[in-house]
């Protein structure tokens, strides 16, 4: 399979996203409080409520069977106060409004809940794990879940991009030769969804962290900055892709560079095992029209 794109091409390319409408107003808010040590529940709420699609997200996601939360939400406040936590509501919300700008329906191979299940497992088995890391500079379990969320945000460009390329590369996936996924993209376009969500996301001046996990979370070798945070998603992009795959079997050594015990490790495993279903049911409130 030979390029069409080199990786020179491709980037040029990849400013094709100047053509999609600029990052919302919501969005930059969302992004500004990040950063925002001083941040309430109306603030959030507030920003939420400006855009009528994200809102409905929101009070989906407070309503769903995962959180059990036993009355109806109606309101962003009460989905932020009630249900999901300031943090989680606000990694969330950026989520939703920073895959907006992305059409996916010309990729029939493409499926938007599966991306989204993918995310959500991620960052919740990340943020469940963050909090056994002893390593330095160990991170906080807020950021796991946000670098969770968007660890594959270069798919989606791709798939926006080059619809029919992708849908043949995924075609292509259950052929046992051998290929990863990165690998497929690199051979046919040139560039591969790590290198592509790293440019997207400077582009957006998202944090360095979220930049970092996206392109160096396959990258097991990777001793820069945000090492533990990259080597978490990573471990946990990898274990979930063996549940995908019907393969129970997964290395816990790798988690020790973390200073991550085995029994802790288990522990949080068994409990996304139970939950992963449901998180799924998320995922079609996140990935709904």
């Amino acid at each position: 399979m030979q390029a069409s794109h080199s990786a020179i091409e491709m980037r040029l390319q990849i400013q094709k996203l100047n053509t999609l409408p600029p990052m919302s107003l919501v969005a930059q808010e969302l992004l500004a409080a990040l950063g925002d040590n001083n941040l309430d529940v109306r603030h959030i709420a507030a920003i939420i409520e400006r855009d009528p699609a994200l809102l409905a997200r929101i009070i989906g996601l407070a309503n769903s069977a995962y959180y059990g939360y036993t009355e109806r939400v109606t309101t962003a406040e009460d989905a932020i106060f009630h249900v999901l936590g300031l943090n989680t509501a606000r990694n969330l919300a950026l989520s939703v409004v920073l895959s907006g700008p992305f059409q996916t329906a010309h990729c029939r191979e493409f499926r938007l809940d599966e991306y989204w299940t993918n995310a959500m497992v991620t960052a919740a088995l990340a943020q469940r794990l963050a909090p056994y890391v002893s390593t330095e500079p160990a991170p906080n379990a807020g950021n796991a879940y946000l670098a969770g969320l968007l660890h594959s945000l270069g798919e989606l460009a791709l798939v926006h991009l080059y619809p029919t390329e992708m849908a043949t590369i995924f075609r292509q996936a259950d052929e046992d030769d051998g290929m990863t996924l990165t690998q497929r993209e690199t051979a046919l376009l040139g560039a591969d969804h790590l290198q592509v969500g790293g440019w997207l996301a400077r582009k957006w001046h998202l944090p360095q962290f979220v930049v970092t996990v996206i392109e160096k979370h396959e990258d097991t070798d990777y001793r820069g900055e945000h090492r533990a945070l990259a080597h978490l998603v990573g471990f946990c992009v990898h274990w979930l892709d063996r549940q995908n795959r019907n393969e129970d079997e997964v290395d816990l050594g790798s988690l020790a560079v973390l200073g991550i015990a085995s029994c802790d490790a288990e522990k949080a495993l068994d409990e996304m095992l139970g939950q992963k279903a449901a998180v799924a049911e998320l995922a079609k409130v996140m990935s709904a029209d």
